[in-house]
């Protein structure tokens, strides 16, 4: 049987400190990076014993994955568009919910970069994570080929290919580059959706519907 009955004081309590342990983890990865990062500088930004840390973390690189997995939760959340009147536009709300979350966490993605080159564990978890967009991809590009939209292709590798042009486009222009200062979403949203929308749709013609 479920338990049904609402949550005591003391698991609100506990509730309410673990997220704000990984608001806190969020935000010191965030200002330091990966390897700036440690267990002490956590928990003093939240406001807790060095002790609690171990609580709600095995260690840093848990704390990082979980702070990432929350970031995975944002992605797919803004990776969700509503019908659109054409295939064009549903490639554009896809990519600028994905480029969206670049925007607002530089900081995760240079510590990402930075804990993958140094935790195999990092690595791990990014490449689990991200495979679950390749995955969503992939299964597009199999439904409009069987709609004879796209090309012939093969569905894996052909999401492979595009999804890391837009996951490294992203890091080095907004991440890193122009677009974080000036140029901003909308060069790399335009760039983008064209380049993914021909590399689909290109020799089929008449697809834009």
């Amino acid at each position: 049987m479920s338990d049904d009955r609402p949550p005591n004081k003391r698991q609100l309590q506990a509730a309410a400190t673990r997220e704000r342990m990984l608001g806190a983890a969020r935000d010191v990865f965030e200002a330091k990076g990966y390897r700036g990062a440690t267990v002490g500088a956590i928990t003093q930004a939240a406001d807790t014993a060095h002790g609690t840390f171990y609580l709600y973390f095995a260690n840093k690189d848990d704390a990082f994955t979980q702070v990432m997995d929350a970031i995975g939760v944002e992605l797919r959340k803004a990776q969700r568009t509503e019908r659109r009147d054409s295939r064009r536009e549903a490639i554009e709300g896809v990519l600028r919910g994905y480029l969206g979350v670049f925007v607002r966490h530089p900081g995760l993605w240079r510590a990402l970069l930075e804990g993958m080159l140094t935790s195999a564990a990092i690595e791990r978890m990014w490449l689990d994570q991200r495979a679950g967009f390749i995955d969503r991809l992939a299964q597009y590009i199999d439904r409009e080929q069987a709609a004879g939209t796209v090309r012939t292709l093969d569905a894996r590798q052909a999401a492979l290919a595009l999804g890391s042009m837009a996951e490294w486009y992203a890091f080095t222009h907004l991440v890193l580059g122009a677009g974080r200062d000036g140029e901003g979403i909308d060069v790399a949203l335009d760039t983008l959706t064209d380049l993914w929308f021909h590399a689909l749709y290109g020799e089929t013609g008449g697809a834009d519907r």
